[in-house]
């Protein structure tokens, strides 16, 4: 037995999908389908039914599916046991919302390259929406966004949320006063993508209150937010950790009085295959250094 063509049959069953399975292990589609053909030829069964127009699990397949999980976490972790991590050569395609980008990440890549020297990485900076999207479809390894991804091969582990502030410019009316809900009902707000976990913290603060906010504008990026405020086109929430210089610098300033929208939490998913091991690593290292800069960077 291949294990090799186990991963290939894991990745089909996963990403319902040959071709799918096949960029995922960065292979040929007719390398995928060979080492399909031999699993079922060397277990005397069809694996998957072809008939229909998406690619399912026969009952012997869904059988081998949970074995092929465990066998593919045990290689992994031989393999991290029998040899010095310190050598290993690996892409590692990591998929993160902004809100980590301007603050940790930077961090964190740093960390990564001591603990592994010779580690090559992708970035994809997306909304969380997109990239659960990309991780199910197996175009990315690990993933640091709002929400746990509910699969039984999958890992979810929260790393340290993000606090965030209410801001405005220096040449506002809110400046050196004390700011109700209700005033900044009435102003023009800014927040993150609609549907993101920013933006509905922002919503529910102001259903609570039984208020209906005059504006609120959804916008993705966080530089964008930050130079709008700063030339004077109403409030923002921002995360404070990614604006301390702005405030020291007083191109930002803090909102007095009103109560901050909730804390952003934040999720770390990754595939507990093969590779599974050096993925709880890198975890390992993005929790540290999420918590070491949550200590360092604070407001209060």
């Amino acid at each position: 037995m291949n294990i090799r063509f186990i991963e290939a049959f894991l990745w089909v069953a996963k990403l319902q999908s040959f071709r799918a399975a096949a960029e995922k292990l960065n292979v040929s589609q007719a390398t995928i389908s060979s080492r399909i053909s031999s699993v079922e030829t060397e277990f005397e069964c069809r694996l998957f039914d072809r008939d229909k127009r998406e690619i399912t699990l026969t009952n012997q397949g869904s059988l081998l599916l949970d074995k092929a999980e465990r066998l593919l976490m045990a290689e992994s972790s031989l393999i991290d046991c029998l040899k010095n991590h310190t050598d290993i050569v690996r892409n590692v395609r990591i998929g993160v919302i902004e809100s980590v980008v301007h603050t940790w990440f930077g961090a964190f890549i740093s960390q990564l390259k001591l603990t592994y020297p010779n580690i090559e990485f992708e970035l994809t900076t997306e909304t969380t929406v997109h990239l659960k999207s990309l991780f199910n479809k197996g175009a990315l390894d690990i993933i640091i966004q709002t929400d746990p991804i509910l699969d039984s091969s999958v890992i979810n582990t929260e790393v340290e949320p993000l606090d965030f502030r209410w801001v405005c410019c220096e040449g506002s009316a809110f400046v050196h006063k004390e700011v109700q809900l209700t005033d900044i009902a009435n102003a023009e707000i800014m927040t993150f993508t609609r549907g993101s976990l920013p933006h509905l913290n922002v919503v529910s603060m102001f259903q609570e209150a039984r208020l209906k906010p005059l504006k609120v504008h959804c916008i993705s990026s966080i530089a964008i937010i930050s130079q709008l405020v700063q030339q004077g086109f109403g409030v923002a929430t921002l995360p404070a950790a990614a604006i301390i210089k702005d405030l020291e610098q007083g191109k930002l300033v803090l909102l007095k009085g009103v109560k901050p929208p909730a804390p952003l939490r934040l999720i770390i998913s990754w595939q507990n295959l093969s590779d599974g091991a050096m993925n709880t690593n890198i975890v390992e290292v993005a929790k540290s250094i999420s918590k070491a800069f949550s200590q360092e960077n604070t407001l209060d």
